[in-house]
């Protein structure tokens, strides 16, 4: 789904939106594509493309990673 980040000179974003929404008049902003998984930290300002970071993974969603590690390993699955 696309989104909308505006942003400032130094790459902050100020504000972000998906789905519908109104393009601004006179503010620096980019359409983009977010994979699912990942949000915009910032923007590149001299490629006009968004600095993506992955969401950090839950303790569940490590504990789930680690036994799933194991398993391979016993099974040799790897």
């Amino acid at each position: 789904m696309k989104t909308l980040l505006i942003y400032d000179n130094a790459g902050t974003i100020y504000y972000q939106q998906a789905g519908y929404y109104a393009l601004p008049d006179g503010l620096p902003y980019i359409e983009t594509e977010i994979p699912a998984g990942y949000y915009a930290k910032s923007v590149d300002t001299e490629t006009k493309e968004p600095v993506l970071a992955e969401f950090p993974k839950s303790e569940t969603d490590q504990r789930l990673a680690a036994l799933e590690a194991q398993v391979a390993a016993m099974t040799g699955a790897e």
